[in-house]
């Protein structure tokens, strides 16, 4: 590839800078709110009285087994 076909890339190089100041941003988003410093206390919140930690309460259906004659 030529010197000057370089400036086709300018677009994808564009883009992965814009990419990676997002992820920069993001990160210290996280560390500024605190996101970062209690992993446990912060993976329960989503549980609630009505889906308890600890029982499963989604599942896949089964198949029915077909009998055979």
């Amino acid at each position: 590839m030529d010197a000057q076909n370089y400036t086709d890339l300018l677009p994808i190089i564009l883009l992965g800078v814009a990419f990676f100041a997002a992820a920069v941003g993001a990160l210290y988003w996280c560390a500024k709110r605190g996101q970062f410093r209690d992993f446990n206390a912060q993976a329960s919140v989503i549980f609630t009285e009505e889906e308890p930690e600890g029982e499963v309460s989604d599942t896949f259906p089964t198949k029915k087994k077909k009998k055979k004659n």
